[in-house]
């Protein structure tokens, strides 16, 4: 396990690599939370942010984030499994 900041390039290799949404790890520091990415459908991504804010889970398209994080940087660290 890695721990590294939120970068354009990093998203970029996680969406390289099939990954498509950035989701706060469960009970994470609200100000300093740890981000994981996972792979999630085109079309679940919406649904699935409504299910993981109800435990107050925050869930990101890696295609939104990278088109953002430039003007929005996430706060926070990704956490990447080798």
């Amino acid at each position: 396990m890695k721990i590294v900041d939120i970068t354009k390039d990093t998203l970029i290799s996680a969406q390289k690599e099939g990954f498509t949404v950035l989701i706060t790890k469960f009970n994470s520091d609200p100000l300093n939370p740890t981000w994981i990415v996972d792979k999630v459908e085109k079309d679940k991504i919406e649904s699935s942010k409504k299910i993981l804010s109800e435990n107050y889970q925050l869930c990101y398209s890696i295609k939104e984030a990278i088109m953002t994080v430039d003007s929005r940087p996430f706060i926070g660290k990704l956490q990447l499994n080798n």
